[in-house]
């Protein structure tokens, strides 16, 4: 039996151990699934914000219902229901801009701040049905 040359296998261990190691990877945080945020256990129902800048104005909801966005990103809500009384995009927070006209087909867009946060809004027609946050982070 022949013994082992270590000065000639040490390169490929080392190859192996830095595939092993890169292989392990691990998560990037914009999968949507996963933890609740709540720094506990939680998981498994894939509860988080949808990583996106769009979102469709419908027939008493808003899709997504929750977003995430980055610093200063461009969200653009798009009017896709029927509504005959339309819908509007009104924020929580004096930081994002002026409400959106209430109306039912088109576009509304808002730049969002800079600052990390959760971002509520509404229809202020619909409002116990229409709501919905955009985080920024």
């Amino acid at each position: 039996m022949k013994n082992f040359d270590v000065r000639r296998g040490a390169p490929w261990m080392a190859m192996a151990l830095f595939f092993a190691v890169a292989g392990c990877g691990g998560d990037s945080g914009t999968n949507g699934g996963g933890g609740n945020g709540d720094g506990g256990s939680g998981g498994g129902g894939g509860t988080g914000p949808t990583v996106t800048t769009s979102v469709t104005v419908s027939n008493n909801f808003f899709n997504p219902a929750s977003i995430q966005v980055s610093p200063g990103a461009t969200v653009t809500w798009t009017w896709a229901g029927g509504s005959p009384e339309g819908h509007n995009v009104t924020f929580a927070s004096s930081e994002v801009s002026a409400p959106s006209a209430t109306q039912t087909t088109g576009t509304f867009q808002v730049d969002m701040p800079t600052a990390p946060g959760e971002y509520a809004y509404q229809c202020t027609i619909h409002p116990t049905q229409m709501n919905a946050t955009v985080t920024v982070q």
